[in-house]
């Protein structure tokens, strides 16, 4: 089965689309087990569930990803049924039964060296998860360098290290796995990526105080990517401009720190009292740009109601502010103004938020803080001044320890 992992593995398990079963139990294959389960998990992904609600169907979804594993383990498997099973613990979170079905497929010879390493990289994301950084560290370590594919896993292993070393508190050795992940990155010549690790490594830099030295780097990338507008076209062209459109927006965050936070502009509070900024000083304040219909705004929600519920006594104000986008809990474009914020008075209670929000008029306030992607958080000193600029890099321990940084300080 050469090859056949890589598919998969690239695009995260995205070749599996959801489908309705009608075939009994017994008949059914393990691709169509993994479908379930991922189609339950995407269910509980929606914007228009209670949290309590989106818990038990992840809850559900675990139990059955055990369930059909235990099935399955029973079977003689071949093939790519065999990397279903261990996706399978995957995703009920049974690391040890997960390595060693992974394993047992990198000894098979059948098995491509690019589909091993793709393998090797599910392995490290649950290593890191768990703390097992060592172990992590010697699953990065068998990355073969032969593998055509190896800067990209290289790249995406050293990122989730930069995590699970930010989780551990080791900001110095994050930086270290990061700036490993920016190298690989651009080696590999996938610009995305090389982007999305230039994002992460630049805020490392801003909260180590190194800020110049992510600026620099930004300016460098973007030099780089300006080069090859000279000969790109199509989706190339498209894909290139739009980068370096967010380079020059980090850079532009990242000159307002150290500043004075600009003023927001409100049209409406949703479910929050009507504040201004100049009344928080004294406070720290998360000031976070984001969107019900974001996942990614979805996935912070419980590390902001994390942070509200263990800093709000020690000084931290979250302040949520979005825009009209007419969405309507299912589809952008389809919801009035007024339709709109009833539905996100009504998402605050679905998912048990301690802030409501505000709606940004006419995306100035997004516009005055250079936002073009959600979830971004500007951090505000005690004093008004903007300190950091967190955007989701799937690492919110690190805005944890800004924050934490900031409420450190005395009063000025």
């Amino acid at each position: 089965m050469p090859g056949v992992l890589v598919g998969v593995l690239l695009f995260g398990m995205s070749a599996f689309e959801p489908k309705v079963f009608t075939q009994a139990m017994a008949e059914r294959s393990a691709g169509e087990y993994v479908e379930e389960v991922q189609q339950l998990l995407r269910d509980a992904g929606r914007a228009d569930l209670a949290e309590k609600e989106a818990a038990a169907m992840r809850e559900r979804a675990r139990a059955l990803a055990r369930q059909y594993a235990a099935r399955l383990r029973e079977k003689n498997l071949d093939g790519m049924e065999r990397f279903h099973l261990g996706y399978l613990y995957y995703l009920a979170d049974d690391v040890e039964n997960m390595v060693v079905v992974f394993r047992d497929l990198m000894n098979d010879r059948a098995v491509s060296e690019e589909d091993r390493q793709r393998l090797r990289l599910y392995l490290i994301e649950k290593y890191c998860e768990n703390g097992r950084l060592a172990e992590a560290e010697s699953e990065r370590a068998a990355i073969s360098p032969q593998a055509f594919n190896a800067k990209e896993v290289m790249a995406a292993a050293a990122m989730r290290l930069a995590i699970a070393y930010t989780q551990a508190g080791q900001l110095e050795r994050a930086l270290q796995e990061q700036e490993k992940a920016y190298d690989a990155a651009r080696e590999s010549g996938l610009i995305p990526l090389t982007w999305k690790a230039a994002r992460a490594l630049a805020e490392l830099y801003t909260a180590l105080g190194k800020g110049e030295e992510g600026r620099a780097l930004l300016l460098r990338l973007r030099e780089e990517l300006q080069r090859q507008l000279l000969w790109a076209e199509g989706e190339a062209l498209q894909m290139l401009t739009r980068t370096i459109s967010q380079i020059e927006s980090t850079l532009a965050q990242l000159a307002l720190i150290g500043k004075p936070a600009p003023e927001i502009t409100v049209a409406k509070w949703i479910e929050e009292s009507p504040v201004r900024l100049a009344d928080l000083r004294g406070r720290v304040v998360a000031l976070e740009f984001w969107a019900a219909w974001c996942p990614d705004c979805r996935g912070l929600i419980p590390h902001l109601r994390t942070w509200a519920a263990r800093y709000e006594k020690e000084g931290l104000k979250i302040l949520a502010v979005t825009r009209y986008y007419g969405f309507n809990g299912r589809e952008v474009g389809r919801a009035s103004k007024e339709e709109e914020e009833r539905f996100l008075a009504e998402f605050k209670r679905l998912r048990e938020l301690p802030y409501g929000t505000a709606i940004d008029e006419d995306q100035r306030s997004f516009d005055t803080y250079h936002v073009t992607w959600v979830p971004t958080i500007a951090l505000i000193d005690r004093a008004g001044r903007i300190r950091y600029i967190f955007t989701w890099n799937e690492n919110p321990s690190l805005c944890a320890w800004m924050i934490n940084q900031l409420l450190s300080e005395s009063r000025s």
